[in-house]
């Protein structure tokens, strides 16, 4: 019997290497897209970050340059306050000053059974700056004389209480301020603060 050898066609052949070498090229175009899409994503990824740092980096450099400009501020707060303080310091004129009036003052005064008493006082006046103080010394006599006459009108039982000295001092604040609105006018009598005694004898 004889045996019939079948020749493979050609044509099928090259068909399959048509399609191999198709496959292999997609294979590749797939594969370098792929490579690609990847390097432009981690470029993109790196960007955004440097993108972040940078901005991150400016407004750290924004807060950095304001803080020095609030230091600045407030240590042009503190040199102005220390200037006003500086200044209130060299102003003497504002500081409050006790005006002793000596020799203390010696007077006789009677009881209420009208007799003979004595009475010593040391008196201080609280002026509120060296305007007054020159006011008050300028006219201590006028002062003194006022004061002098409103002690012997004194009655030794009422000056004997606590209330009796308060009122005593009270009443020589309105003497002293009365005369040196008489003498000097009332914007200086209005520095004149307190009347205070030193001492009170009486005997």
């Amino acid at each position: 019997m004889a045996t019939t050898d079948t020749a493979p066609a050609p044509g099928g052949s090259r068909k399959k290497l048509i399609i191999l070498v198709v496959v292999g090229l997609l294979v590749l175009v797939g594969g370098a897209v792929g490579t690609t899409m990847w390097l432009l994503g981690g470029k993109e990824a790196a960007s955004d970050s440097a993108k972040a740092k940078k901005d991150s980096a400016g407004e750290e450099d924004a807060a950095n340059a304001e803080d020095p400009a609030a230091a600045d501020g407030e240590a042009a707060d503190g040199e102005a306050a220390d200037g006003e303080q500086a200044d209130e310091e060299g102003k003497p004129k504002s500081a409050a000053t006790y005006v002793e009036l000596v020799p203390a003052f010696v007077v006789n005064f009677q009881d209420d059974k009208k007799r003979a008493r004595f009475l010593k006082a040391e008196i201080s006046i609280l002026v509120k700056n060296a305007d007054s103080e020159e006011a008050l010394k300028s006219n201590r006599p006028a002062v003194r004389n006022s004061l002098v006459m409103l002690l012997s009108r004194q009655v030794y039982d009422q000056l004997m209480t606590p209330e009796g000295k308060e009122k005593l001092r009270a009443d020589a604040l309105v003497e002293v301020k009365a005369i040196i609105t008489k003498v000097a006018g009332a914007k200086q009598a209005k520095q004149i603060q307190d009347v205070f005694f030193s001492s009170l004898v009486m005997q």
